[in-house]
């Protein structure tokens, strides 16, 4: 009786270990749906987090509703954070699987037959249980290190998250501007074929009357046929800016979103603050950082493995042999066989593998702090391009809208005195020319300037004003 009860409490201990480890089980590959891994609460997160909200800093506020839409949308996000969590899961392994004992148990339920000089069989049944528990002891730190490597690659991928959160909502404002730039060229491009096609009908009109020449009626044919051309090329420019956008917010890319705001009034460039400070800000450098604390551990893991290891193991078990083996026989503790073991391990020859390891991991780290380098350098060097680059497209944008404004007047004056008869038609081709080329080039200068101004944003890791990213989101495993 005493040996059933005993049976029925052991397996009701693993069934519900069993239970508690299945609630921690990731779903099946078939069950698992890309729309759930974000909802409604991690959407409202991911806007306040510091990847967004240096948004409200460029006061356009359909751009930071759109760059918000893509944080929660993005693909290409979903996959990074989906890998964070990932290493992080693995981290975590690391830590409990080398560092804590292992236990596990085992029941076998064995039948053999052996052939008689008669027709009989003879039967024996075996059922065996066992206990097996394991641990090495981390003499050197061997295991430590291979734990705090994993944990430290982990926080590696929770900045490279931060890189592309930073990354996805800079790409959705750029694209933002890209949209309304090609809203511009299009209206600009239906102008410029008005303009054009009005010319054609005061020629016709003058070579219907004997004024105009044959050569002057070709040219202003020439010149509608060139502009319908360039209306169709900036359609499509714009279908092309609007899927690009759909894209990085994870909408279906047909090609029908437009922008109904406007590109936003630029004040003067905040400060960047000190370079050294830049280091704290980029979430790549904080992620090639952490690769390199990662290398120096997998140093000492390699250099460890040279080393002898000690590892306690425990074992019990009991058999129950018989024509009718009972389970209640084999898990009574006062009949186990148990041992405990306690043994040294030391490499002596494995072809130079350790060694050649060891070495491997000194070169490794090596490479991971030229990346650390290598990554700051590439930090500083897109900030001073960015506030270069924004005092130079400030002068284009307030030359070309000069250009633009002249050129208009121009127009105008040539429209008139072609109608008068006092131009020649080359003349007003050329007065539409230089109109419509200072048009677009104000519009590429505003739009390039604002694009840059979000990549200043970008490179100091989240904005000038809120000093870059204060805090990580925290994500729940």
């Amino acid at each position: 009786m005493a040996y059933g009860v005993r049976l029925l409490i052991g397996l009701g201990l693993a069934a519900a270990a069993g239970s508690c480890a299945g609630r921690n089980l990731p779903p099946e590959p078939d069950s698992y749906v890309a729309a759930d891994a974000i909802g409604a609460e991690r959407a409202a997160e991911l806007a306040a987090s510091p990847a967004a909200t240096w948004l409200d800093d460029l006061n356009a506020p359909e751009m930071s509703v759109l760059a918000r839409e893509a944080l929660a949308g993005s693909p290409d996000l979903q996959a990074v954070e989906a890998r964070y969590r990932a290493s992080r899961w693995r981290a975590r392994g690391s830590f409990g699987g080398n560092l804590l004992p292992s236990l596990s148990v085992g029941a076998d339920a064995t039948r053999t037959e052996t052939p008689t000089a008669t027709d009989e069989r003879i039967r024996t049944e075996f059922m065996t249980s066992s206990v097996v528990a394991s641990w090495e002891i981390d003499l050197w730190g061997r295991l430590t290190s291979r734990a705090l490597a994993a944990d430290s690659s982990a926080d590696a991928a929770r900045q490279d998250l931060g890189d592309a959160r930073l990354s996805v909502a800079g790409q959705a404002s750029i694209a933002w501007v890209d949209l309304i730039e090609a809203q511009q060229l299009l209206t600009l491009a239906q102008e410029d074929l008005q303009t054009r096609e009005r010319a054609l009908d005061l020629t016709q009109r003058r070579y219907d009357a004997g004024i105009a020449t044959s050569l002057a009626l070709r040219t202003a044919r020439s010149q509608v046929a060139s502009a319908r051309a360039f209306q169709a090329q900036a359609q499509d420019a714009l279908l092309i800016a609007s899927r690009r956008l759909q894209e990085i917010m994870g909408r279906y890319p047909d090609g029908t979103l437009r922008a109904e705001g406007a590109l936003p009034e630029l004040t003067p460039l905040a400060a960047a603050g000190a370079p050294a400070d830049l280091l704290e800000r980029r979430p790549d450098v904080r992620a090639a950082e952490h690769r390199l604390r990662a290398a120096g551990f997998r140093i000492h893991e390699a250099r460890a493995a040279m080393l002898p290891r000690l590892t306690l193991r425990a074992t019990a078990g009991a058999t129950d042999t018989g024509p009718n083996p009972a389970l209640n026989n084999i898990d009574d503790s006062a009949n186990m066989i148990s041992n405990i073991v306690a043994g040294i391990t030391m490499p002596i020859f494995n072809g130079g593998a350790l060694l050649s390891e060891s070495r491997a991991t000194v070169n490794d780290r090596r490479a991971a702090a030229a990346d650390y380098v290598r990554t700051s350098i590439a930090a500083w060097r897109e900030v001073e391009a960015t506030i270069s680059a924004d005092q130079s497209f400030e002068v284009r944008e307030a030359q070309f809208e000069i250009a633009a404004n002249e050129a208009r007047e121009a127009q105008e004056l040539a429209e008139r005195e072609y109608a008068r008869g006092v131009a020649t038609l080359f003349e007003l081709i050329d007065a539409y020319t230089r109109r419509i080329d200072a048009e677009r080039g104000f519009i590429a200068a505003r739009a390039a300037r604002v694009s840059n101004r979000i990549t200043y944003h970008v490179a100091l890791g989240g904005g000038a004003r809120t000093g870059g990213i204060d805090e990580d989101l925290e994500i729940a495993p």
